[in-house]
């Protein structure tokens, strides 16, 4: 695992984050490889997503959501661990909201030519309950 490589995937994570927070889903579709999946963490999203245009659905429901928020948007990930395994990256993190349960991310990224792209993301919310 290379201080420089995990450099390189931070990067391309903070600026995922900074497209997402800019709700400006035309630069957030890039990070994601065509056939990436996800499990989000949004009722109305309760099975797999697959592929980059159900994601993205996903994240415009996000998006609509925000907008209508009194606060914009901040993503801070928090204990952030990377793990990097040749051509791929193990990302874990959680998200902290000011109030409520916590917000846990896994991040599968493979890199490829154009650099390190979202394969895979597992989104969930830790139970309050056993």
């Amino acid at each position: 695992m290379a201080a420089s490589s995990n450099a390189s995937v931070a990067e391309t994570l903070n600026s995922f984050f900074r497209s997402v927070e800019s709700l400006q889903l035309e630069s957030v579709a890039p990070f994601f490889e065509e056939d990436a999946q996800m499990f989000s963490p949004l009722g109305a999203f309760p099975a797999r997503l697959d592929g980059r245009a159900a994601i993205m659905a996903q994240f415009k429901a996000i998006a609509d959501f925000v907008r209508q928020a009194p606060e914009p948007l901040k993503i801070e990930p928090r204990d952030l661990n990377i793990r990097e395994h040749g051509d791929v990256a193990l990302i874990t993190f959680h998200l902290q909201p000011n109030a409520g349960p916590l917000h846990r991310r896994t991040f599968m990224m493979r890199r490829g030519a154009s650099g390190w792209r979202i394969a895979h993301i597992h989104a969930s919310i830790a139970s309050t309950t056993m």
